[in-house]
């Protein structure tokens, strides 16, 4: 069985510093009005306690282990590895914006500068020299990682996403520690 590589986040130590978007952006060389990792601030409300949680969340591509930008692509732009990464190929892709209009996460982007969508590689050829994807490299708490996904994740981690049935059938392969003292749904 071929091995699911996943970002991990846990959410409490996250300080929403942007470190992990300007590392991606500046290896990719990405325009300045075009990022593939997002970073948004988000405040859950514990009913029961009556407590706000406020938290960060860094997300990317979650290369899911049934990618819908790969299984929409016309053009056979998208690949998926043996380790889970899937990757896009701009010199095949034909710009329709399939694979933008498909994705519930919203990860394929154009490019304004080429016309042609663009994603989160996660950093492939580093992985293959052994070493950590740039976003994973540069946050500074280590509350982003980079891990294989072994079957179902302990019940101690949260995949935000889990409950929609179209992300059910995607899989990503993206999980966060929940912030202390809320609840696992």
């Amino acid at each position: 069985m071929a091995k699911q590589l996943g970002f991990f986040l846990d959410v409490n130590r996250c300080l929403g510093c942007g470190a992990c978007i300007k590392a991606c952006a500046n290896h990719n060389r990405l325009p300045p009005s075009l990022t593939w990792r997002k970073l948004r601030q988000v405040e859950d409300v514990d009913d029961d306690r009556g407590q706000i949680f406020r938290f960060f969340l860094s997300t990317a591509c979650n290369h899911c282990a049934n990618p819908e930008c790969l299984r929409v692509c016309p053009y056979g732009a998208y690949a998926k590895r043996r380790d889970g990464i899937v990757l896009h190929f701009p010199d095949k892709c034909g710009s329709c914006k399939s694979c933008v209009a498909s994705c519930p996460f919203g990860a394929p982007q154009i490019n304004p500068q080429t016309g042609k969508a663009g994603k989160c590689q996660l950093c492939h050829e580093r992985l293959d020299k052994g070493n950590a994807p740039y976003c994973v490299q540069a946050c500074v708490t280590g509350a982003l990682q980079l891990r294989e996904i072994q079957g179902n994740p302990t019940d101690r981690i949260l995949r935000l996403t889990a409950p929609l049935p179209t992300l059910r059938l995607t899989k990503p392969s993206t999980f966060y520690y929940p912030p202390r003292g809320t609840k696992i749904l």
